[in-house]
């Protein structure tokens, strides 16, 4: 890529961060019933899937249980994301690699969730949460390792590439 585009590796990072941000305008009403929505219909798909009979108490408990870790999930995964997203400019645009892209990126995406938990806070419904920003940074953290070592792998299949064991004949 080109020295002058490379500004143009950081468009996914920021596609993601507004992603979060329109996430974290909706009321709480509304942010509850579409996670409450995905995890009916996650339960209702694995119910289908071992052809469980349950009564509607019994699922609406399973649901209730549920959706609370469901719900950090989604904080990880976009999260993880979002750490990947930020991984991949450091890389190729700031020259970062090892433990300072690692805690230049966790840095970055965690100071992201405190203020996207601080905007939380003038939503209505809607709260500021210490614990999901430790989510948010484990999520981004995993990400940020995810990257690194598909990064790691992709430079040693193309150094395995360039030096091929000779065949024995």
């Amino acid at each position: 890529m080109k020295k002058n585009k490379l500004w143009l590796t950081w468009i996914p990072a920021m596609l993601i961060m507004v992603m979060i941000f329109m996430f974290s305008m909706e009321n709480g009403n509304q942010s509850s019933d579409l996670s409450g929505s995905l995890t009916k219909s996650m339960v209702e798909a694995v119910i289908d899937a071992i052809d469980l009979e349950l009564t509607q108490v019994k699922e609406e408990n399973i649901i209730e249980l549920i959706h609370t870790p469901i719900r950090k999930a989604g904080h990880l995964t976009e999260y993880a994301l979002l750490g990947i997203a930020v991984a991949f400019p450091l890389l190729r645009k700031h020259g970062l690699k090892g433990k300072h892209l690692f805690i230049t990126g966790l840095l970055i995406c965690t100071f992201y969730a405190a203020t996207d938990e601080l905007h939380q806070l003038f939503v209505p419904g809607r709260a500021g949460m210490v614990t999901d920003v430790m989510i948010d940074a484990v999520g981004a953290g995993l990400g940020i390792l995810l990257f690194q070592g598909m990064h790691s792998l992709r430079l040693a299949f193309k150094k395995s590439q360039k030096n091929p064991i000779d065949k024995v004949e």
